[in-house]
């Protein structure tokens, strides 16, 4: 039989064309999938605030955010601070039903969790944008500044 004799280069031929037609396919959902970006009106933001009153200092500043394209679920702000032990980050609201295509305007506050001697210095945040296990990028870098 020929065809015997040519099956192994025939199964070779077969799985190359499939896996073309799977890296194309996975190209395509990739680019019609494509993931939406956090738009901040001010990247990086500055907070800077006097630690003198100890674990009652804080200080605040506004920002506002949406997503391009737009996103009609849910998402929600992580933050993050470089000592979580010694100061905290907040937003006004954590959760928005959707993002864009109007900004959303919140306020991100830090706050001194120890002494005012002990809360004294610099330090580096960040605000991120999720739904779900996905991330939008960019996040929000917050400098946070306690003297």
């Amino acid at each position: 039989m020929p065809i015997r004799r040519y099956l192994p280069h025939l199964l070779v031929c077969l799985a190359v064309a499939l896996l073309i037609v799977g890296a194309y396919a996975t190209t395509i959902s990739l680019a019609s999938g494509t993931v939406p970006k956090a738009l901040w009106s001010t990247n990086p933001l500055a907070i800077s605030f006097s630690g003198s009153g100890g674990a009652s200092s804080s200080g605040s500043a506004g920002d506002s955010f949406k997503c391009a394209p737009p996103v009609t679920n849910r998402v929600d702000l992580h933050t993050s601070v470089s000592s979580p032990a010694k100061i905290s980050l907040t937003v006004t609201s954590s959760t928005f039903d959707s993002c864009g295509p109007q900004f959303a305007t919140l306020t991100i506050t830090a706050r001194c969790l120890v002494s005012a001697s002990e809360c004294e210095g610099t330090y580096l945040g960040t605000i991120t944008v999720f739904q779900g296990y996905t991330t939008f990028q960019p996040t929000l870098q917050v400098a946070i500044s306690v003297n």
